[in-house]
């Protein structure tokens, strides 16, 4: 941090106190990340008396930071617990949209949707679904983080597996705002658990409706946890997260 001014005194002085607001207490800048299965346990309980939805982050495929905003772990986990009332977007998948289109509404199709190459194990996730709405992909952002936005995502689809809805898009977007839902005929608000693939940007239009919300560290292209990631060339004792231990160089 740097300041400026006349007074180098004064200018030290008040970064200092700036700098102590921030840093201090240093722990408010841990980010408590969940498993997908026991964020979806967690969740399915709180909505069991909850009258808003839990909004579950899939912060590793957030196309914000690089992700392709096509991993199926949280997915997956979804429909391994039999979670009922749940929506999860964008899937970008253009083929999975086209196909849907092709069939039309009310269609079955069985498809591989998702799947990410560059996840280990990542496969598509093979299905059978039911195309419950379709869309052209374009819309208005609503919420404060875009508010009046003209979008266009290309061919969407609501595909339903289950208990659980999939917005799904031909192109790439971060689920930043509850239009994006919308799109497909998916109402947010009467959801009991939301999957956002993103990491902050979705707590501006999303944050008012959330009975809580969960950061979870599903299997996807970006490490979210710096703690996680293959550091070589750092200063011996950096500490790599919020109160976390300090780095010691590999050997060799």
């Amino acid at each position: 941090m740097w300041g400026y001014g006349h007074d180098p005194l004064a200018i030290e002085r008040d970064v200092e106190t700036l700098y102590q607001r921030i840093a201090t207490p240093e722990r408010q800048w841990a980010v408590q990340f969940e498993e997908p299965d026991a964020a979806i346990r967690q969740a399915m309980d709180i909505a069991t008396t909850a009258s808003r939805p839990v909004v579950l982050a899939d912060t590793q495929d957030n196309p914000g930071v690089g992700g392709d905003s096509n991993t199926t772990g949280i997915l997956r986990a979804l429909l391994r617990l039999g979670v009922r009332g749940a929506a999860i977007g964008l899937m970008v998948d253009p083929a999975a949209a086209a196909a849907a289109h092709a069939a039309g509404v009310g269609a079955r199709i069985t498809i591989g949707l998702g799947g990410c190459p560059q996840v280990p194990g990542d496969a598509p996730l093979h299905a059978t679904y039911e195309v419950e709405n379709l869309s052209d992909g374009r819309f208005v952002y609503g919420g404060p983080m875009m508010n009046g936005k003209q979008a266009d995502v290309g061919p969407m689809a609501c595909l339903r597996i289950d208990g659980v809805r999939i917005a799904v898009s031909s192109g790439k977007a971060q689920l930043l705002d509850r239009n994006m839902y919308r799109a497909v005929g998916i109402e947010p608000e009467t959801m009991r658990i939301l999957v956002n693939k993103s990491s902050v940007h979705f707590r501006a239009d999303f944050a008012a409706i959330a009975e809580k919300i969960l950061v979870v560290r599903a299997p996807g292209p970006f490490i979210a946890d710096p703690s996680q990631l293959p550091w070589r060339h750092l200063r011996a004792g950096l500490r790599t997260r919020p109160e976390g231990a300090g780095f010691v160089p590999p050997a060799g």
